[in-house]
């Protein structure tokens, strides 16, 4: 677990990770499902990541702004699709979980990112071609800070748009406009 994945909480619990503020999360977890749509899965960014795809699996949770429990599920096969999960974001719910399928070069991952601080839950790693031992739990673990590498990669890219000049006047008005149907 890297520095950057984990963050104490105050009972002192270690909590895995991006550390960003929690209402943060519910934002970063639209956008990637909005952006993810407009760039046709296929997101470039900066390097050492470089090109990944991403999509919207079968799990979407929602929960109510001034709640912590979920208030809507929708799983399956593409729930993202599904009048019920932009109806949800339209009436003012806020993504609590996303299931995200993430391609970098020839490796597929899958991962729900989970709660307010994006915590990888339901990890499902590229096949490993490695045999025998200590070789593929060091594979495993390479694969899984992969992961982490390519969601930090994409938080940064959201980061950098949320707090730049073209969020209020540009993505904002698009991405309601997207959540409205109209885009």
């Amino acid at each position: 677990m890297s520095n950057a994945a984990a963050q104490s909480t105050e009972q002192g619990d270690i909590v895995e990770g991006l550390p960003i503020v929690p209402h943060m999360a519910g934002e970063f977890y639209a956008w990637l499902w909005w952006a993810s749509e407009q760039r046709g899965a296929a997101f470039e960014l900066p390097d050492p990541v470089g090109h990944v795809e991403l999509w919207i699996d079968d799990r979407l949770a929602f929960r109510n702004p001034d709640d912590t429990k979920l208030s809507a599920v929708m799983t399956g096969d593409n729930p993202a699709a599904t009048l019920e999960a932009r109806a949800a974001l339209a009436g003012g719910k806020v993504l609590q979980e996303i299931r995200i399928g993430v391609r970098r070069d020839d490796r597929e991952f899958q991962a729900t990112l989970k709660g307010p601080s994006a915590h990888l839950h339901s990890v499902k790693l590229p096949q490993l071609v490695s045999e025998g031992g200590e070789e593929v739990l060091y594979d495993r673990i390479h694969l899984y800070e992969e992961l982490c590498f390519v969601i930090a990669g994409l938080f940064q890219e959201f980061a950098r748009t949320r707090t730049g000049d073209s969020w209020q006047e540009e993505v904002l008005p698009a991405l309601h406009g997207w959540i409205l149907g109209r885009g």
